[in-house]
């Protein structure tokens, strides 16, 4: 049987899934203790020392008097890689280029080693996108759209992170993907315009099917196709600003 230990860390994970797939949102009030444990099958005092862990790497808070409330993501300050020193706009196609490299070997792993309820918010992640990028091929790029999708996308990312069950990779990664977050306002239009192929549930099915090698092609496609087009939109925005100089 396992400990309250194995079992208080395996709800702070589970907890923490919530959170990063954007279920409990920051600044939301978590369940209380009694729904918690009907939720996971778990005692009140393993959701209590799940609950204490999660505090004390300030991913949740206590408000005394009223309850426990998400607080953030530990490792995903706003500028963690320091990117505001670095000048010229190359820096994200440099990000690009970094996750092309890391992210795929990421996915292979999840696919080997994802547990089957990660699998299966994995999948709804997919779906979310998917519904929200038919509203922008429908024309709809209001701002809570295009915040929501990037939203979304950043949290698919991060939870291959988590399925590959690397800590240094779920350290790494989600903050190189916040920080490509930048891109979106760049590829929106081109999102928009092109012809789509559900890249993410194709993802979703190669780690449902525990297919290694092809969750990693699909990444390097994936994450490919999103640099060279941040590349094309930015060749385009400098020769207008070079023709509106002339």
């Amino acid at each position: 049987m396992a400990s309250k230990k194995t079992l208080s860390s395996i709800v702070a994970n589970k907890i923490e899934n919530q959170i990063i797939c954007g279920n409990w949102k920051i600044g939301q009030q978590i369940p209380p203790e009694q729904e918690l444990m009907q939720r996971f099958d778990v005692s009140r005092i393993t959701v209590r020392e799940a609950v204490k862990t999660l505090v004390s790497k300030d991913i949740l808070e206590i408000r005394r008097g009223c309850g426990t409330f998400v607080g953030a993501i530990p490792g995903m300050s706003d500028d963690p890689l320091g990117l505001r020193f670095i000048t010229g706009e190359d820096v994200t196609l440099s990000l690009f280029e970094a996750r092309q490299i890391l992210e795929p070997a990421v996915g292979r792993l999840a696919a080997l080693r994802a547990e089957d309820e990660e699998i299966e918010m994995l999948e709804q992640l997919a779906k979310d996108i998917d519904e929200l990028d038919t509203q922008l091929q429908e024309g709809k790029t209001t701002p809570e759209i295009v915040e929501a999708i990037r939203a979304k996308d950043v949290a698919f990312h991060t939870f291959l992170c988590r399925m590959s069950k690397n800590p240094i990779f779920e350290r790494m990664l989600p903050i190189v993907i916040k920080s490509v977050r930048t891109s979106y306002g760049l590829l929106i239009p081109r999102i928009k315009s092109a012809p789509r192929v559900s890249i993410h549930r194709q993802i979703y099915q190669a780690v449902k099917e525990r297919d290694g090698d092809k969750t990693y092609e699909l990444m390097v496609q994936h994450i490919g196709n999103s640099r060279q087009g941040f590349s094309e939109k930015l060749e385009e925005e400098r020769s207008a600003r070079k023709k509106a100089v002339l």
